[in-house]
């Protein structure tokens, strides 16, 4: 019956983990999911693990010649031109999103 429960679990919770989110319950606690406009899959920004570093089917920007949207970064320039680091108030880590 244990084993029954573990494996429950893994089946119905770890895919929606590992996808993109489309809604702020998809990203772990303190995670808001950011969507470009129009968009159905986001980036969780924020919280403890922001960007598609645990996603299995990363979010992506059609228009990102970088390939950086949505990635975990520290600094602007881990984002490339056009790109900019958005981080909360005193985090180390933030998410690579479109510079406005």
């Amino acid at each position: 019956m244990r084993l029954f429960k573990s494996l429950f679990c893994l089946v119905t919770i770890l895919p929606s983990l590992a996808l993109a989110c489309s809604f702020d319950t998809d990203c772990n606690p303190g995670s808001k999911c950011l969507k470009s406009q129009g968009a159905i899959y986001g980036v969780c920004h924020g919280g403890i693990s922001p960007g598609n570093k645990n996603d299995k089917q990363p979010v992506t920007a059609p228009l990102d010649t970088n390939r950086t949207y949505g990635n975990t970064c520290s600094f602007d320039t881990d984002c490339g031109p056009g790109s900019k680091c958005a981080k909360e108030n005193g985090s180390i880590k933030g998410v690579c999103l479109k510079a406005r």
